[in-house]
């Protein structure tokens, strides 16, 4: 089995029109091509529904569009959600290690490390967080920026 991690800014521009959205799409039509399973921290599901619910109070999207799109985020059927000692362990290291802030970001690299050794083989971690790419300096390979379209 295969597997591909995406982070919530990725999955929130499936979900709504907005910058990047577009090759969003892209990736997802080629995680679904691939036969990739999309695998999350357990808490993902908060996260995007919390950036939804945040764009209808600024007004970005309609309480209407913001209930269709986290209809449809809970309808994708190829993500699995990630939740155990070895994940919250490894987010933790990875937070010192990195010296990130918070455990949000460095749980969905915690998952895509966790899953790459677990199957043998390596979990590409998408994200649209250039700030986020750029603190990791190269350090973490795996790790894919959505707007740098030669990667895709």
């Amino acid at each position: 089995m295969s597997f591909v991690c995406l982070d919530s800014s990725i999955l929130v521009k499936l979900l709504t029109w907005e910058d990047g959205s577009e090759a969003a799409a892209e990736l997802m039509d080629r995680v679904v091509e691939s036969g990739q399973t999309v695998i999350l921290p357990a808490f993902a599901w908060a996260e995007v529904g919390s950036v939804l619910r945040k764009k209808v109070r600024k007004k970005e999207i309609t309480p209407e569009e913001a209930g269709e799109a986290w209809r449809m985020f809970r309808r994708l059927r190829i993500i699995s959600y990630q939740d155990n000692e070895k994940v919250s362990g490894a987010a933790w290291e990875i937070a010192a290690k990195e010296n990130l802030s918070t455990l949000y970001d460095a749980a969905y690299l915690a998952v895509a490390e966790v899953a790459a050794k677990d199957a043998g083989k390596v979990c590409e971690f998408w994200t649209a967080d250039e700030r986020l790419v750029n603190s990791l300096d190269g350090r973490k390979k795996y790790v894919r920026l959505l707007q740098n379209k030669k990667r895709l």
